[in-house]
This record gives structure tokens, C-alpha cells and sequence, in this order.
């Protein structure tokens, strides 16, 4: 491609940061934020770790919850993913699409819409499940289930069948030739495909504000329950964590791509 030059790519050059500097500007802020000191909403002056002491101190049951649910859905978002997308990928039929489609559903369909349906559907005798941390995991995993599927598949289709057909041709059964042959190709689908599951899980507000108790609360809904009640250091501080944790994972997962792919250069 030919390379910007003058007054347009001075203009393209200048489109460019600008736009990278409206995404990152927020993110700046919460972490500024998050060292202030604070006395509720009024900002005292001075910085320090006050903030995240305080979130030590009064909400860590908000942290161990946040990543207890999102570790438990991704586990069966993982397995369940897998599982789905060998049968949507290998079983060319109707009902295989007609699976395929019915996963996108709680990805389009808004998070309360969503968790109003839970409230409806897990309220009666032996499925009463209002105020668990039950119907939390299994909203995340309903609702975020559509990513593992779609990273897996999109490996899973890159992967001939004839390999676990000469697999099993050499002795292999089905399930040994599937095992030590299809998912370990399948593997950095499904490692990306699980941390996207858990980097959205961990940030879902919109259901899980339908769906929680005081024992069941999450950090987001916190955060925005601490923005509400003019707490922005606790809001800032948990912020943060949730921005560490979640940059994290996607550093995890380009490390991972990137290994993955100078292995086969």
C-alpha cells in the first residue's frame, strides 16, 4: 500500500491518534481515579492506595464472587462448546443448524431480556433458583456460551476430517483418534474462545443486575452501585481491577496466538 504523505496523511495521522486517544482516555481516567484520595464523592487531594484498601476491607466477598461465577460458566461454557461445535461443524444437517442458530440467540437478545426469562423460568419447587449463585452461573454460561462455540467451530472447520479418518484407518477408536488428534488441534480455539467467554463474564451488568442478592453480588454491579451512592473511589478502584484482570486474559490469549503461530511458520 502506498504510504500517507503531506497534508492527507497529516490529516490521516492526526484521524488516527485522535481516535485512539477518545478509546483511551476513559480507561486513564478510571485508573487516575482509583489512586485519588476520597471521602465518598468529594476528592480530598492527595493520592494513595485508600481506595483499594477499602475494597479489601469491605467488599473481597464482591471479588471472590465475580471470579468464582465467571471460572465456573467459562469451565462449562469450555466443555459444552467443544462438544457443540464438533456436532454443528462434523453434522452437516438441518438439525445441526438449526443448533447453530438457536446459540446466537442470547447473544442478540438484550441481558435483562435475558434475566427476566431466568426470573420467569427458575422460580417454581425443585427449580427455584431466585438469589442462588446457581442461576448467575448459568446465565453466564447461557449468555456467553456463543463465544466459545464460535472460536472453537472456527478452528474445528480448518481441521480436515480425513485426519481422524487416517487416525482411526492406523487402529485408533473414534473417541481415541477425537481425543489425541482433533483436540489438541482444537485447542487454541478453545483457549480463545474461553477467554473471551471469561473476559465478558466477569464484566456482564445488565442481567446479573435482575439476578443478584447481597450474597450474589458481583464487581460490576457494585461498581455501579458505588457510582450511584457517590463512592467513585471504590467505583475507580474496582474498575481497575476488573480493567487489570480482563488485560490480562487478552495479553494470555496474543501470547498464545502469537506462539501458536510461529510454531507453524
Amino acid at each position: 500500500p502506498k504510504p500517507c504523505r503531506g497534508a492527507f496523511g497529516v490529516a490521516v495521522h492526526a484521524l488516527c491518534y485522535s481516535i485512539v486517544a477518545l478509546a483511551t482516555m476513559p480507561i486513564a481516567a478510571v485508573i487516575y481515579t482509583s489512586f485519588l484520595e476520597t471521602n465518598g464523592p468529594v476528592f480530598t487531594g492527595g493520592f494513595g492506595l485508600n481506595s483499594y484498601a477499602r475494597v479489601i476491607r469491605e467488599v473481597p466477598d464482591v471479588i471472590v464472587n465475580t471470579f468464582k461465577f465467571s471460572l465456573l460458566a467459562t469451565l462449562l461454557i469450555t466443555l459444552a462448546g467443544g462438544l457443540i461445535s464438533y456436532v454443528v461443524v462434523r453434522r452437516e444437517t438441518a438439525a445441526a443448524g438449526l443448533l447453530d442458530a438457536l446459540l446466537m440467540v442470547p447473544y442478540v437478545v438484550p441481558g435483562v431480556v435475558l434475566a427476566i426469562g431466568f426470573l420467569l423460568c427458575f422460580q417454581y419447587g425443585a427449580f427455584d433458583l431466585i438469589g442462588t449463585s446457581t442461576i448467575i452461573v448459568l446465565m453466564l454460561f447461557v449468555r456467553r456460551l456463543p463465544y466459545g462455540v464460535r472460536a472453537t467451530s472456527a478452528v474445528l472447520r480448518q481441521i480436515k476430517p480425513s485426519i481422524e479418518e487416517a487416525a482411526v484407518n492406523l487402529g485408533a477408536s473414534p473417541l481415541q483418534a477425537f481425543a489425541r488428534v482433533t483436540v489438541p488441534l482444537m485447542l487454541p480455539g478453545v483457549i480463545a474462545g474461553a477467554m473471551m467467554s471469561f473476559i465478558t463474564a466477569i464484566n456482564e451488568l445488565s442481567a446479573t443486575l435482575l439476578l443478584y442478592t447481597a450474597r450474589t453480588t458481583t464487581m460490576p454491579v457494585r461498581i455501579y452501585s458505588a457510582v450511584l451512592d457517590g463512592e467513585f473511589g471504590i467505583a475507580a478502584a474496582l474498575a481497575a481491577l476488573l480493567l487489570a484482570s480482563s488485560g490480562l486474559c487478552v495479553f494470555v490469549v496474543l501470547r498464545f496466538s502469537q506462539s501458536k503461530e510461529a510454531a507453524f511458520v
